[in-house]
């Protein structure tokens, strides 16, 4: 039987260093009091007194101390339980998180409502002075958010009531983690222990067929079990963001989603319906060209992120992949492979499958601090692409920070994937680009194919238009169970495929495998952020000194700019469907390359 390692288990010099944030438990707590202090004493200060420039200066000043104090003792009291549940310290600090940061909400609700209730005129006038020149962006938000918030006292009860009413992703990640138990499957006499790390990362793309179909049977079985629990849950996060919607006087729930996020209804859904008209035919393509290589009449979800290639897949060390990518980003100069360097030489990345390790991966940035990132090891070369893509984010908020106040708002959840998948595409020509044969060329653009394009593209633009399902019903004021949210996924994946791949049984609950749905409407900025990334990537593998130079400025710009500003700013225009088309266009010319090659 093979079973993951408990996180004693792994070498300490493969996981993240938390001790970068705060020497130990101790540190961590008086933190924690002398930052609950400064909160009661802002309040005290400032409550009922922000009356002139010179107060509300002073006051500017002391919120972005505290919200430094809250970004780093946020990530140490997450950061440890997402790499191990079983750890009574981590959770005791999960769970306290949750009550400090609605206490120091409430106590800090008042600033935004008496700053909203400040006159614009006088706001302005703040900007313009040189001590309120660096809070601009801050105050932009503030006059940008006036029409919609209410009264100061119902503002301050939902600041206090926001852990509980927005608690739907952490009882989603103890169901999954901690509460969810997958049955085992046997192949040959050998007895394989099932589990969302061991599925997502090693059987659900297993070379064997035998393994992947019956590891997905085990595990869509065992999921199924779970289904009402967990439609529950997220049926009650989509009415609350509804009753929020409708409190703020938007109609629907979509336009208040994206007014966050300083996108029109327009922009998002070109975004869905052009790839999920014009990108299908291209993966449906790559699923026919999938079956053809294996000798397989029609490839299956199951089988859809196996190997392209027959042969043994290339694997390496952790060590071969940081050289791998300090060589390959020397295109991006000293400034950002230092980063890279710090990244390595400071342990910020988590790298072993360990049990109760949160799935997949993700980066997190502290405010001039390290970037965390987690990854599930597995030592396949398509792994190099994945830590390219978590460096992108920590490159990008690592710069950001430097150059970036805490509190200036940080770039739309629209923007944010467009420099993780920037790197993938540098990571993947600097590799075609090296002395391999052809075999070893396809084999790495069906790696890139299928990591960047079908994972980071279809899984998500499918979670998309899901979702857009389930918020359009919301406002229709449907009624929601897991049975119409089984049957919401299972239209998608239909429309999707259009036939050239089969759904299997079990497909219809993939909408639980993923904690996305419970950060609003993320899913589709995948497709945003890989288009603009896909557009830069390519100029950059190619050397061009001023793409380079655009899109440092870019990075460092943050929330400075809205997302569609920022893509301008790139020489990416997102306003009509072209990069979109060009984009399709790139992995359309990668299968050409595929067939060339074979």
């Amino acid at each position: 039987m093979t079973q993951l390692p408990t996180r004693d288990q792994v070498p300490t010099q493969e996981t993240w260093d938390l001790s970068l944030l705060f020497s130990d438990q101790a540190e961590f707590e008086a933190a924690v009091e002398s930052l609950k202090q400064k909160v009661e004493q802002f309040h005290q200060q400032y409550k009922n007194q922000l009356k002139d420039i010179k107060m509300i200066v002073q006051s500017l000043i002391e919120y972005e101390e505290i919200e430094r104090s809250i970004n780093h003792i946020r990530m140490y009291a997450s950061l440890g339980y997402e790499v191990d549940k079983t750890n009574s310290q981590y959770e005791e600090n999960a769970v306290r998180l949750g009550f400090l940061l609605g206490k120091l909400s409430q106590g800090l609700s008042f600033y935004h409502s008496e700053l909203s209730a400040i006159s614009t005129e006088l706001l302005e006038q703040v900007k313009s002075t040189p001590e309120g020149a660096p809070y601009q962006y801050f105050i932009d938000e503030i006059i940008r958010y006036k029409d919609i918030r209410l009264d100061p006292a119902v503002e301050d009860a939902l600041s206090y009531l926001s852990g509980n009413l927005y608690h739907s992703y952490a009882l989603y990640g103890a169901t999954k983690f901690q509460d969810m138990a997958f049955d085992n499957f046997e192949i040959d006499g050998k007895v394989y222990m099932n589990s969302f790390n061991a599925f997502e990362g090693d059987y659900e793309g297993h070379p064997d067929f035998k393994i992947r179909h019956a590891s997905w049977d085990a595990f869509h079985q065992s999921l199924a079990r779970y289904q009402h629990t967990l439609a529950s849950n997220y049926i009650n996060r989509v009415q609350t963001e509804k009753k929020m919607a409708t409190l703020r006087g938007f109609d629907s729930v979509i336009d208040y989603l994206l007014f966050d996020q300083k996108v029109t209804r327009d922009s998002y859904n070109q975004i869905i319906d052009t790839l999920t008209n014009d990108f299908a035919p291209v993966m449906q393509r790559y699923a026919t060209l999938l079956a053809k290589e294996h000798g397989l009449e029609k490839v299956s979800l199951a089988d859809i992120k196996m190997p392209f290639t027959k042969g043994e897949s290339s694997h390496i060390t952790i060590e071969q992949s940081e050289q791998m990518l300090l060589d390959a980003f020397q295109v991006m100069g000293d400034e950002y492979l230092a980063i890279f360097r710090q990244a390595f030489a400071e342990r910020w990345i988590d790298y072993p499958m360990n049990q109760t390790k949160s799935t997949g991966g993700f980066c997190s940035t502290s405010y001039q601090g390290p970037a965390y990132i987690l990854l599930n090891w597995t030592g396949l070369l398509s792994e190099v692409l994945v830590l390219a893509h978590e460096l992108g984010h920590a490159g990008h908020f690592v710069l950001q920070y430097r150059d970036q106040l805490a509190i200036t708002p940080e770039p739309s959840m629209y923007f944010v994937e467009a420099p993780s998948t920037c790197n993938e595409v540098i990571m993947c020509q600097y590799l075609l680009a090296q002395d391999i044969d052809d075999q070893a060329k396809r084999s790495l653009i069906t790696e890139f194919i299928s990591r960047t394009y079908y994972h980071n593209m279809v899984t998500h633009l499918l979670e998309a238009d899901f979702q857009r399902k389930v918020y359009q019903a919301v406002d229709r004021e449907d009624v929601l169970n897991a049975a119409v949210l089984n049957q919401f996924f299972k239209e998608t994946l239909e429309n999707f495929w259009q036939g050239a791949v089969e759904i299997n049984p079990g497909a219809e609950l993939t909408w639980m495998r993923q904690p996305h749905y419970h950060m609003g409407l993320y899913p589709y900025t995948y497709s945003a952020g890989l288009t603009i990334g896909t557009q830069m990537g390519q100029r950059i593998a190619k050397g061009e000194t001023e793409a380079i130079k655009q899109w440092l400025d870019v990075l460092k710009a943050g929330g400075t700019l809205s997302p569609l500003e920022l893509a301008q700013a790139a020489d990416v225009d997102m306003s009509t469907p072209e990069a979109l088309h060009q984009t399709i266009a790139y992995v359309d010319s990668l299968l050409d390359q595929v067939e060339s090659l074979a």
